[in-house]
C-alpha cells in the first residue's frame, strides 16, 4: 500500500476505538496531517501522516509503547486506534473479496444446477429450495444469497445478532421489543451471537428490490409465540404481511393438523390459544414427551422455549432494517408456503417452479407494490 493509498483508506475510517474504550471521530485527512475529534471534545487534533505511514509499515502490531518510536506528540493511542481499526477494515476488504470470488464461484455452479432442475423431476427438491430457484428465475441468480442454493450468507452480508439491545434501535422499537419478551416470558439473557447464517434468503443490490431479508415461512412460524410478536410489531411496521399471518397463526386446523405436528406435539389443542402464556400452559399440562423442538433455550428457560425463541428471531429479522447498523437495508420480504397451497390448491412439492414464478410476481405487486423487473 503506498502512502496515497494509505490516505484514501484512512478518510474512509468513520471512527476508531481504543483498547481502553476511547472513541476518536471526525477522521479527516488534510495534506500532511490526519485531524480527529478525541472522545467528548470539540477541538480537532492532528497527527502527521508521514509519521503514521511510517509506523504502519515498520510494526506489524499497533501498541501505544511502540507508537512512541514513530509518533510525535500526545497523539499516541489515537493513533494505534486509527491504525488498528484500519488493519480491520482492510482485513475485512480482503475477505470480501475472497467470498466475491467464491460467490462466483458457486454462481456459476447454480446455473448449471438449474438447468440440471429443470431437466429433472423438480419434486425431489426441499421446499425451501424450490422456493428460492423460483425467485432466482424471476429476479436473477445473481442478486440472491440463500443457503439453500449453495451461496451462504455471513456476517459481512448483513447485521443480525441475537440480542435486541445491539441493534441501537430507537425508543419505540425498543418498547416494542421488551412487550415482545414480557410477553415471551423471556429472562432477555442473550448472548450476542450473529443469526446472519440463518436467513433464509438475502437479495442484494438489485437494482429495483435493493437490498432485503427474504424469508420462506414453512409451517414452524405460525405458532401462538408469533402471533403475539405479529401483534406488536404492528405498533412499528406497516401491515404489509403482519394481518395475513396472525389469521394463519388463528386457523386451529392448521395449528392443530400441520403446526403442532410440525414441532412433534402429539396433543390437539380444543381452542387457538388467546395468548402464548395460554398455549405453554396448556403445553405443561398436556404431558407432552419433550424434544428438541419443544425444548428450553436461551432467554426462553421452559418447555416450548424453542417455539419462542423461532418467534424472537423472526422478529429480529421483521426489524433488522430499522438498525443504523443496516443502513442499506430494506424492509423483509416474507412469503408463507401456505399462501402458494391456498393459491394452487395443491402441496407445494407438486407446484410447478414456472407457476411458482407468477405467484412470487404477484405477491409482491400484491402484497408489497412492487413490480420486481421495469
Amino acid at each position: 500500500m503506498n502512502i496515497e493509498e494509505f490516505k484514501r483508506k484512512i478518510s474512509e475510517i468513520e471512527f476508531a476505538i481504543s483498547s481502553t474504550g476511547k472513541k476518536y471521530t471526525i477522521i479527516e485527512v488534510n495534506k500532511d496531517f490526519i485531524e480527529f475529534v478525541r472522545n467528548e471534545k470539540k477541538t480537532s487534533e492532528r497527527i502527521s501522516t508521514a509519521e503514521l505511514f511510517d509506523f504502519y509499515k515498520s510494526e506489524e502490531n499497533y501498541k501505544t509503547t511502540t507508537a512512541k518510536d514513530y509518533i510525535s506528540g500526545r497523539v499516541q493511542s489515537p493513533s494505534v486506534a486509527i491504525l488498528n481499526e484500519l488493519t480491520r477494515n482492510h482485513t475485512k476488504t480482503i475477505e470480501k473479496d475472497k467470498n466475491d470470488k467464491k460467490e462466483k464461484t458457486i454462481t456459476n455452479s447454480f446455473v448449471e444446477k438449474k438447468k440440471e432442475f429443470n431437466r429433472q423431476n423438480i419434486n425431489v427438491l426441499k421446499d425451501e429450495t424450490k422456493f428460492f430457484v423460483a425467485l432466482s428465475q424471476l429476479i436473477g441468480v445473481e442478486y440472491i444469497k440463500s443457503k439453500s442454493i449453495e451461496k451462504p450468507i455471513s456476517s459481512l452480508d448483513v447485521f443480525l445478532s441475537n440480542n435486541f439491545v445491539d441493534y441501537e434501535f430507537n425508543a419505540d422499537v425498543n418498547k416494542c421489543y421488551n412487550e415482545i419478551l414480557n410477553k415471551l416470558t423471556s429472562n432477555k439473557l442473550f448472548s450476542s451471537e450473529s443469526l446472519s447464517h440463518h436467513i433464509d434468503g438475502l437479495i442484494i443490490n438489485h437494482p429495483i428490490l435493493k437490498n432485503r431479508i427474504v424469508e420462506f415461512d414453512e409451517e414452524q412460524h405460525f405458532t401462538p409465540a408469533r402471533k403475539d410478536c405479529l401483534k406488536e410489531l404492528k405498533a412499528i411496521l406497516p401491515d404489509t404481511y403482519l394481518s395475513k399471518s396472525i389469521e394463519i397463526c388463528d386457523n386451529i386446523e392448521y395449528l392443530n393438523n400441520v403446526v403442532l405436528k410440525k414441532h412433534r406435539i402429539k396433543n390437539k389443542l380444543k381452542n387457538s390459544p388467546k395468548t402464548f402464556k395460554e398455549f405453554i400452559d396448556w403445553l405443561n399440562k398436556s404431558g407432552e414427551k419433550k424434544s428438541g423442538y419443544i425444548s428450553e433455550k436461551n432467554g426462553f428457560e421452559y418447555l416450548g422455549g424453542r417455539i419462542a425463541q423461532r418467534a424472537y428471531y423472526d422478529c429480529l429479522r421483521d426489524t433488522a432494517h430499522l438498525s443504523n447498523k443496516n443502513k442499506t437495508l430494506k424492509s423483509p420480504l416474507r412469503f408463507p408456503k401456505k399462501w402458494f397451497e391456498e393459491k394452487t390448491k395443491q402441496d407445494f412439492k407438486y407446484i410447478p417452479v414456472e407457476t411458482l414464478v407468477k405467484l412470487i410476481e404477484k405477491q409482491l405487486i400484491d402484497d408489497y407494490n412492487i413490480k420486481p423487473s421495469a
